[in-house]
């Protein structure tokens, strides 16, 4: 079966930087003075960013964007608001190569729920592979992330393969190993 793995950031969307897309989520879900939290910290994220702390940079904005907000709000916004900025920013070139394969798989540095519905209802993926957001048991979003017992992108896009070699691995070129997904090495 020919198959795909693709970056969202990047690659099937042509913005590297997902900021943006954290500011609709705390506007959308959570009013103006999340998005004015965030938009303060926005300096401090750029800084994490530029010394090679994307990881906590990501962190960062993940739990400002959502922490202490309802499960069902941060699925609404991702299902009426997100849908539209992700489709404006969208690579058609990269879509049209992403769209002729039989199983396709996108990749994500954002929470699974903010990508899945949007690549799964218009790109046709099959699988998403991204973050997890830890909800407590009123499910209100905690902030943070589940960390996986599988640490690096390679090991879970093998696993979802049952180590079957994909046939396209579509990602940008990245100076650093941080924000380049190693999965490109496991393709064809």
């Amino acid at each position: 079966m020919d198959s795909v793995v693709s970056e969202f950031e990047g690659t099937l969307l042509k913005n590297i930087d997902i900021f943006s897309y954290f500011m609709l989520v705390a506007f959308e879900a959570s009013g103006l003075i999340r998005f004015v939290m965030l938009l303060v910290l926005w300096p401090v994220i750029r800084i994490l960013d530029i010394i090679g702390m994307e990881e906590i940079s990501l962190k960062l904005m993940i739990f400002v964007a959502v922490g202490g907000i309802h499960k069902s709000e941060i699925e609404s916004v991702s299902r009426a608001v997100l849908p539209k900025f992700y489709m404006d920013d969208l690579d058609m070139e990269a879509w049209k190569v992403f769209r002729f394969y039989e199983k396709r798989v996108v990749v994500t540095k954002m929470p699974k729920v903010l990508v899945e519905r949007f690549v799964k209802e218009h790109l046709r993926a099959d699988e998403v592979i991204g973050s997890e957001l830890v909800f407590n048991r009123f499910g209100l979003a905690t902030g943070f992330v589940q960390s996986d017992s599988i640490t690096t992108v390679s090991e879970r896009v093998a696993k979802l393969f049952n180590n079957e070699v994909p046939t396209l691995g579509m990602a940008r070129l990245s100076t650093t190993t941080s924000t380049n997904h190693s999965f490109s090495k496991l393709c064809k």
